[in-house]
């Protein structure tokens, strides 16, 4: 299309010569006839009728040359779509029996139905009739009126009729007559439009009429007017609204309910703290210290990663908390847990924000920073509207793409131009500050995949302090930076209340890395009732850009196996910036299919028990910032698709009453509240512990780190070490039958799957499980020491060195609870584990004498 929009304006008064026509009747000793007539007969030749007596051809009615003869094919039926263009021409491609025709050259024609006396129907009708002669005839305003089959413009455009007439640098083009007849230039960032062709050089063009640029231009809604023209008149370098301000700050789940992330960029290294209770007035004895560590330069400035993490949450309660930003407190902000057995997530599809660059708006092109304005506004429209729609919501989960910058070093010509890669990096994080600007997002954790925008910086694990992650390396390296590859994010996974929500590092993960982390996550929460997994490439959606590229078709090919063996009830993907919704799908082996994978269909409204198999959901962009078309073909596996080319996201709603668990999945617009798809409403049977299912629970007020605070302690049941991980869980019921037994230890089934029978005594309890597992060398070098113990590394892996020492020397309270340093510590409190106490704002447990 941005040749469309070069075009001078002296072309629009351009003068083609006619060449001089050829009767095709001729040939057959007739002459052409001079007028039009209703009253014809139709013959393998052509159409004739009779003038004067004499027998005639009609011009108009005989069919253009097929020009892809010359190639060997067979041109298209009419009213056949185009769905391949090239040097040569248009082209439909037939999926079903793979098969080529070419398209007749469309150009500016009378409408054919003029020659019996009718005009071209102007809007698409469903309704129609097909006369002997192939043509198709329907009614419109009462009178008689033929389907057109060739594009005409629409002369008499006005700004009331035609979308360009309102637009500055396009308004001199006018409409097409028929919006029925599909465009055949199509970008989302210019609009559709159709080209007319003569021996393939395009000479005119008009716009569809409902063909507007469909990114989501926020200057096009009166709506929104007076918010958005606020917006604009704050943002600005040095003005309230300013993304050069880099320190946000970012709220991020915890390994479960109880648990809360903190992560944010800092130019100090010492405060590294969060003051979390029950007042809005938090004192010193309120502070939880953090990690700090160095992690990149902005426009000269050093940075330094701060995560903090807290615990100790409860449901339905009220607690404040305040950053410590390089040494300055910041004021109160309110944070609500809620009701455990009534909940609701928020799913997004790619925020992309500042995808809407270079695009055509109203009087304008768009640039970077008018484009970041714009998504940013959207962005926080879509949190504000969807919070408000969800009553509430408990977590915010993004499928990825947050960002758009920031892939400049997948060029490996940049260092060619360092100007461009600096300014590409320092453009990612404005959309970092961009998406983190929301105040709501202070309020409400959020939970992100990486995005392959975001897989070539290692911005993303800088951002976000995920819990129970898992690094997942790549082989990228930006250029002129000292390090060997760059770790964008991490695979990870967390509970909350009775939903296991898995995020998959989809950009470079292997078959084995998602085996492991599956299985680590299902057997670290083997009690939830749902099972999520959040990914951002969509294997199962028909998105024209990338349903079938390479990498989605390998995700495909490992996944299917590995969600339905793990038991996964819904995966989010994004990516491909459509909507659509699958069947079940569930993997059979002896399935004929390339991905071994069987359909159960699905329907909306309609509430599934027990149902088998896997439902896949690729959310569309939840800022509008780019939105792609739909391959116009049945793929099998989905029930439903659309493109609203609108904001929109959906709701996860959880209930748990008279021992039944619900989930109901419903998508919107953002602006309208419009529902797009939806509701899917799955069933089952509440396990009978849905909430910590395993642990063991200990209430107490303490004045001590949590002033007027009431703390949960969650403690591990299982004292000794698990020997089996990471391949298999260790066996939950101490009773297990010994089925197998091998130099590792005994072996037994529980849930159908193989499990390790914890020994009753060991001396040398790995305390380093379940992060990462013992030296196997009892003298390796020590390489790193804090205060759970030694490190060393095995096979390129942190692993903990196994003390020697006598049995008081062990942590007991591990994995949860780390030991105290100070031994002679106050004890808080007692249970049948042994002495509590707390350090730095965390329960540690006391060494027993």
């Amino acid at each position: 299309m941005k040749s469309l929009i070069k075009i001078p304006v002296l072309s629009l008064f351009i003068t083609l010569t006619k060449a001089k026509e050829v009767c095709w009747a001729e040939k057959f000793g007739f002459k052409c006839c001079k007028e039009n007539h209703i009253d014809n007969v139709s013959d393998s030749d052509g159409d004739w009728a009779q003038e004067n007596g004499d027998w005639c051809g009609l011009k108009d009615y005989q069919e253009k040359e097929c020009w892809s003869e010359k190639f060997g094919v067979s041109c298209c039926p009419e009213y056949t779509k185009i769905n391949y263009s090239d040097g040569d021409g248009d082209w439909h491609y037939n999926y079903a029996t793979g098969e080529w025709c070419g398209i007749r050259e469309p150009y500016a024609s009378k409408c054919w139905a003029e020659k019996h006396g009718y005009e071209c129907c102007l809007e698409n009708h469903l309704d129609y009739v097909t006369d002997k002669y192939g043509k198709r005839w329907s009614e419109e305003n009462g009178k008689k009126c033929g389907i057109a089959t060739t594009q005409e413009i629409d002369y008499s455009s006005t700004a009331e009729t035609c979308w360009t007439k309102s637009y500055k640098l396009v308004s001199f083009y006018n409409c097409c007559k028929y919006d029925y007849i599909n465009p055949n230039d199509d970008s989302s960032g210019f609009g559709k439009w159709f080209n007319f062709k003569v021996n393939g050089r395009t000479y005119t063009v008009c716009a569809m009429k409902n063909g507007y640029p469909y990114w989501n231009d926020r200057e096009r809604y009166d709506e929104t007017r007076e918010q958005w023209n606020d917006f604009k008149s704050k943002w600005g370098e040095g003005k309230e609204i300013d993304v050069n301000n880099f320190e946000r700050l970012s709220v991020v789940p915890g390994k479960d309910e109880s648990q809360l992330n903190f992560g944010w960029y800092s130019t100090t290294t010492d405060y590294s703290l969060i003051r979390f209770g029950t007042t809005k007035y938090l004192t010193k004895e309120n502070e939880v210290r953090g990690t700090n560590y160095k992690c990149k330069a902005i426009n000269g400035t050093q940075y330094y990663c701060n995560q903090v993490t807290v615990i100790g949450l409860e449901p339905n309660s009220t607690y404040y908390y305040q950053r410590n930003l390089n040494g300055n407190w910041e004021e109160s902000i309110e944070f609500k847990t809620h009701d455990p057995y009534n909940f609701r997530f928020i799913f997004l599809g790619d925020p992309q924000i500042g995808a809407s660059h270079n695009v055509l708006s109203i009087d304008k092109y768009i640039d970077d920073d008018e484009s970041l304005r714009n998504d940013a506004f959207n962005w926080n429209m879509t949190i504000y509207n969807s919070y408000s729609k969800a009553n509430e919501a408990s977590l915010i989960l993004s499928a990825g793409d947050n960002t758009d910058s920031g892939q400049s070093p997948s060029d490996r010509d940049i260092l060619r131009y360092p100007d461009e890669l600096e300014y590409d990096l320092i453009k990612q994080e404005k959309e970092y500050s961009s998406l983190l600007l929301p105040e709501l997002m202070q309020k409400v954790p959020f939970a992100s995949a990486v995005g392959n925008h975001e897989s070539f910086t290692a911005s993303f694990r800088y951002h976000f302090n995920t819990p129970n992650s898992l690094e997942v390396e790549s082989n990228n390296q930006i250029p002129g930076y000292d390090y060997a590859s760059v770790t964008p994010g991490y695979s990870y996974f967390f509970k909350y209340n009775n939903v296991l929500i898995i995020v998959l590092e989809s950009n470079y993960g292997t078959e084995e890395q998602y085996e492991t982390l599956l299985e680590k996550a299902c057997s670290t929460y083997p009690g939830v009732d749902w099972r999520i997994a959040l990914f951002h490439h969509d294997i199962y959606s028909n998105g024209f850009n990338h349903s079938e590229e390479e990498r989605v078709l390998l995700l495909r090919q490992w996944l299917t196996k590995l969600l339905y063996k793990n038991k996964i009830d819904l995966v989010i993907n994004g990516h491909d910036h459509i909507y659509s919704a699958s069947h079940f799908i569930s993997y059979d082996i002896n399935n004929s299919n390339q991905y071994k994978y069987n359909i159960t269909e699905i329907e909306r409204n309609k509430i599934y028990k027990d149902h088998k198999g896997t439902m896949y959901i690729t959310a569309n962009s939840s800022t509008g910032s780019k939105l792609y078309k739909t391959k116009d073909y049945d793929m099998g596996y989905l029930y439903f698709y659309n493109q609203t080319y609108s904001s929109t996201f959906g709701i996860l709603d959880f209930k748990n009453e008279n021992g039944k668990v619900q989930m109901k999945i419903t998508s919107y617009e953002v602006d309208t509240y419009n529902i797009t798809d939806g509701p899917y409403i799955f069933e089952k049977d509440a396990n009978e512990i849905s909430f910590n299912t395993t642990t063991t629970t200990t209430t107490t007020t303490t004045t001590t780190a949590k002033k007027s605070m009431t703390t949960t302690i969650n403690i591990i049941s299982t004292p000794e070490s698990c020997w089996s991980l990471p391949d298999y869980p260790c066996c939950r019921n101490k009773k297990t039958d010994v089925v197998y037994t091998d130099d590792n230890g005994n072996w037994g089934i529980e849930n159908e799957n193989w499990c390790g029978i914890i020994r009753e005594s060991e001396e040398n309890t790995c305390w380093s499980l379940p992060d990462y597992s013992c030296c196997k060398d009892k003298n390796i070098d020590v390489i790193y020491t804090d205060n759970m113990g030694n490190w060393g590394i095995e096979n390129g892996e942190w692993c903990g060195i196994i003390r020697e020492s006598m049995m008081e020397e062990i942590c007991w309270s591990l994995p949860d609870y780390p030991c105290c340093n100070n031994n002679n510590i106050a004890v808080v409190i007692t249970d049948d584990k042994g002495n509590w106490g707390i350090e730095n704002g965390e329960w540690c447990g006391i060494l027993k004498e």
